[in-house]
C-alpha cells in the first residue's frame, strides 16, 4: 500500500495561503513554534492526505484561530485522523473517491461546531485544494513507477468489429469482450459511487445551509414576538393605570362638585340671613382670610413633613448603597478565593488530562453534547445549570421553565381547583424558542 503524506492548506477567501507538512503543525499546536501571518485572526483550514500520485483521498474542513502572537487560542483539540477515518464519502479528485469530514458531514457531533463545509458550486474549494496540490510547494516526492501505461483501457471494450460471416473470428472478439467487460464494470461503479458521494455532500451541505438560515429566522422571528408581546403588556399595563387614574379623577371630582354645591348652598343661606349685599361681602372676605390662612398652615406643615422624610430615606438610601458597595467587595474578594482554590486544586491534573487529549463533555437538554474547556470546569462545577443556560443564551428561570416543558410536553394551563389541563403538546427542542404561556398551552388555553 503507496504511503499518504499529511499536510495542512489554510484557506482565505477561497484560496490556499499557506501550505505545512502536518509535522509542522503538531510543533505549533505543542507551542514551540507559532505563525506571525495569521496574527490575531481566525482562518479556514484543511487536513488533507494525498498519496503517491499527488491525488488527495481524505479531507476534514476545520477552523482554528490564533491569538496576537500567532499562537493557536484555546485548548484547541480536534481529532484530525479519527474524523478522516470516520468520514463519510466525497468527490472524486481523481485518486478515487475522496474521504470528507465537515460540518455538515461530521462523524462526531459534538465537533460539527468547529468544521465548516466547502463550497460545492463549481466545486470551488475542492479546485483550489487540488490546485494547490499539483503546484506541490510542499515538495511532496511522487512516484514515477505509476506512471506507466495502462494495461486494459475501457475502449478496449468498444473495439467490437463485426466478425465475417463464417470463419473463426467470432471467438477471439468474444474472449476480448469478456475481459474487457469487468475492467469497465469496475470503473463504472467507482465513478458511480464517487458521483453518487458527491451529490450526497453537496446536498447535506445545502441542507445545513438552509437549516441554518431557518434557525435563524426562527429565532428572529421569536425574538421580534417577544419584543411585541412585551410591549403589548406594557401599553396594557399603562392603559390599566390611565383607567384607574380617571375613575380617581372621576371620584375626587364628583367629591369636589359636592362640595362646592354644600357651599353654594351655605352662601346662598348666608346672603339671605345678612339682608345685604355688603354683610355678604364682609363674611365672604372673612371666610377668604380664614381659608388662606388654613391652607398656609397646613402646606407648610406638609411641607416640613415632607422634607423630614426625604432626609430619612436619603440616609437610609446613603447607608443601603454603603453596605452594597462593602458586600460587593466581600463577595467578589470570596469568588477570587474560591477561584483560586479551585484552580491551586485541581488546575495541574486538568492540565495533564487536557493535555493528554481528554475532553471534557457533558450532555445538558437543550445542547446535547456540551465541550467544557479547562478554565470554565470551576464555573461549570459551581452551578451547571446556569453555565447550560448561559450557553443557550437564555435566563436560568426560562431555561428551568423550558426543561419542565421539556421532560413533560403538556399544556400547563390550571383551573380555578388548581388542576392542569394535561394535554400532550408538540416539544419544543430548544430552550430559545420556547415561549411561557405559549409553547406550554394547547390550542385552547393559549394566551390565556
Amino acid at each position: 500500500m503507496s504511503a499518504l503524506t499529511e499536510a495542512i492548506m489554510f484557506i482565505r477567501d477561497g484560496e490556499v495561503v499557506k501550505e505545512m507538512f502536518f509535522a509542522e503543525f503538531e510543533a505549533v499546536l505543542d507551542d514551540v513554534v507559532g505563525v506571525p501571518d495569521f496574527a490575531g485572526q481566525q482562518l479556514q483550514a484543511v487536513f488533507v492526505q494525498i498519496n503517491t500520485e499527488m491525488k488527495i483521498t481524505g479531507a476534514v474542513f476545520f477552523v482554528i484561530s490564533f491569538d496576537k502572537r500567532g499562537r493557536i487560542t484555546g485548548n484547541w483539540n480536534i481529532p484530525l485522523r479519527h474524523l478522516l477515518d470516520h468520514a463519510s464519502f466525497g468527490p472524486d479528485l481523481g485518486g478515487g473517491v475522496t474521504k470528507v469530514a465537515c460540518h455538515s458531514a461530521c462523524p462526531v457531533s459534538w465537533y460539527r461546531n468547529q468544521l465548516w463545509d466547502p463550497v460545492m458550486e463549481g466545486h470551488q474549494t475542492f479546485s483550489a485544494l487540488v490546485a494547490a496540490v499539483q503546484r506541490n510547494r510542499l515538495g511532496i516526492v511522487s512516484d514515477a513507477l505509476n506512471t506507466g501505461p495502462e494495461q486494459t483501457t475501457v475502449s478496449d471494450f468498444f473495439r467490437r468489429h463485426v466478425p465475417p460471416q463464417g470463419g473463426d473470428a467470432e471467438p477471439s472478439v468474444s474472449v476480448a469482450a469478456d475481459s474487457a467487460t469487468p475492467i469497465f464494470h469496475r470503473r463504472y461503479r467507482e465513478r458511480l459511487k464517487a458521483l453518487k458521494s458527491a451529490e450526497q455532500l453537496r446536498l447535506a451541505t445545502v441542507q445545513q445551509k438552509h437549516q441554518s438560515r431557518f434557525e435563524t429566522a426562527e429565532e428572529e422571528f421569536s425574538r421580534q414576538l417577544a419584543e411585541k408581546n412585551d410591549e403589548l403588556a406594557a401599553l396594557k399595563e399603562m392603559l390599566a393605570g390611565e383607567l384607574a387614574q380617571r375613575r380617581q379623577l372621576e371620584a375626587s371630582l364628583n367629591k369636589q362638585q359636592q362640595l362646592l354645591d354644600e357651599q353654594k348652598t351655605e352662601y346662598e343661606g348666608l346672603l339671605e340671613s345678612a339682608g345685604s349685599q355688603g354683610a355678604y361681602s364682609e363674611e365672604l372676605e372673612k371666610l377668604r382670610k380664614s381659608y388662606e390662612k388654613e391652607l398656609k398652615l397646613k402646606l407648610q406643615q406638609q411641607a416640613v413633613e415632607f422634607e423630614e422624610r426625604l432626609n430619612r430615606r436619603e440616609n437610609e438610601l446613603y447607608q443601603r448603597s454603603t453596605e452594597i458597595v462593602e458586600l460587593r467587595s466581600e463577595l467578589s474578594r470570596l469568588r477570587e478565593q474560591n477561584r483560586e482554590l479551585l484552580l491551586n486544586d485541581d488546575s495541574k491534573m486538568l492540565q495533564d488530562m487536557a493535555e493528554k487529549g481528554v475532553v471534557f463533555v457533558a450532555y445538558h437538554p437543550g445542547i446535547e453534547h456540551l465541550v467544557i474547556d479547562r478554565e470554565e470546569m470551576p464555573s461549570y462545577l459551581r452551578d451547571p445549570q446556569s453555565f447550560a443556560a448561559h450557553r443557550c443564551e437564555v435566563s436560568v428561570e426560562r431555561y428551568q421553565r423550558w426543561l419542565q416543558h421539556y421532560r413533560l410536553p403538556i399544556c400547563r394551563h390550571q383551573n380555578p381547583a388548581g388542576e392542569y389541563c394535561g394535554q400532550p403538546l408538540i416539544k419544543v427542542m430548544r430552550p430559545k424558542l420556547f415561549r411561557e404561556g405559549e409553547s406550554d398551552r394547547c390550542k385552547d388555553h393559549r394566551g390565556g
